[in-house]
């Protein structure tokens, strides 16, 4: 991606040695999202749906085009089926909650074996309030006619590697089940197309896709959200967002969707791909090629390694003291790391736009530099 790029992200340009590599948890904010959420805070900070001065009118507007913008974003038949909420953690327990009185006892709510916790803790929530059974799509006895709700993420969150579940997905449509799926991950990396991916819900966290913290975005096809039961109450138009919203927020997010788009996300996949083969060669020339978890899956810009002597919470700190800023231990994924076999945990690397070659060989030199200072050669 050109330099151009790296000049939007004003975090970069204040600190032009840092190796960001940690997007996977949470992407930097180009100039375009930061002024949009300062421009409300200047101009017109008001409620919405609410008063009648200019201010007000102008919020409303802005949250109602970034709905908008947010629909068109994952082709979404209408605005309406967008809700606003507060994660994608939220989201999914919105979903999932409210689904409460739409599950019967011994239902199947399927999932993969490589969820993210925030997509296993609410499912089995809702499995024990409603008599139902969690199951993994690797259970050789599930009865598929009892499937109810297939949930999965198009992304794992460990290796970065892209899911394609069309043959299950067939399986459960046969049964009039639900596709629910978590494109946290996915978000801003890869296109994403509710029609083209079957689903009946979706969840997105704003601040994976270069939006702000504290915004989420849950998705349901409308004749799934006539079954859903709202968890709050209060004022407002919609059920499902009582009182006063994340004003702020929403337009950040609609100005990272504009900004994406204007970008061209397909552009930006190309980017981080181009970039996580680069840095898989390089890893493998280094001799650290055994540490990298699946290597040759298809995937988005994110590496994992696991080193079998050295916590990888110590190879972070080693890595942040050059400057290069990774995650390290489970991933919030114990399922995943239970089905992979790795106990410690791992580093993960993960790129974004604003990545670049620099920043790879930065973190390949340290990352070889600290297992060899901590006393590990390979």
């Amino acid at each position: 991606m050109s330099p151009e790029i790296r000049q939007q992200f004003p975090m970069i340009n204040r600190h032009p040695k840092l190796a960001y590599l940690d997007s996977a948890a949470t992407t930097l904010k180009p100039t375009a999202v930061i002024d949009a959420v300062t421009d409300y805070y200047q101009n017109y900070c008001a409620n919405v749906g609410r008063s009648s001065h200019q201010p007000a009118a102008r919020a409303t507007r802005q949250v109602a085009k970034s709905r908008e913008l947010v629909a068109n974003f994952i082709g979404a038949e209408s605005p309406n089926d967008i809700i606003f909420t507060s994660s994608a953690t939220s989201a999914i327990n919105q979903l999932t909650l409210g689904l409460v009185n739409w599950i019967k006892p011994n239902d199947i709510i399927l999932l993969s074996n490589h969820e993210h916790n925030s997509n296993v803790a609410p499912w089995r929530e809702l499995a024990r309030r409603t008599g139902a059974k969690v199951r993994t799509t690797d259970d050789q006895t599930v009865d598929w006619r009892r499937v109810r709700i297939f949930s999965y993420s198009i992304v794992s969150n460990v290796t970065g590697q892209i899911y394609d579940y069309s043959e299950i997905i067939d399986r459960v449509r046969r049964a009039d089940g639900k596709i629910c799926i978590d494109a946290t991950q996915a978000g801003g990396h890869l296109p994403i197309d509710v029609r083209q991916l079957s689903a009946d819900a979706l969840v997105l966290s704003g601040h994976k896709l270069y939006g702000p913290s504290g915004i989420g975005v849950l998705y349901i096809k409308n004749e799934l959200q006539s079954e859903l039961q709202p968890l709050m109450f209060g004022s407002g138009d919609n059920p499902f967002e009582p009182g006063t919203p994340n004003i702020e927020g929403i337009i950040g997010l609609g100005a990272a969707i504009k900004w994406l788009k204007d970008v061209d996300v397909n552009k930006i996949q190309h980017h981080e791909q181009e970039l996580t083969r680069y840095a898989i060669k390089q890893l493998q020339q280094s001799d650290l090629g055994d540490f990298i978890i699946q290597p040759d899956v298809q995937r988005v810009g994110i590496i994992s390694l696991a080193h079998p002597n050295i916590h990888p919470h110590d190879i972070a700190m080693f890595l942040d003291d050059a400057g290069v800023s990774v995650r390290a231990g489970m991933m919030c994924a114990d399922s995943a790391m239970d089905d992979l076999c790795i106990p410690q945990g791992v580093i993960r690397m993960s790129c974004g736009i604003y990545t670049n070659h620099a920043d790879i060989d930065k973190f390949v030199s340290t990352y070889k530099k600290a297992i060899r200072e901590l006393g590990h050669v390979k």
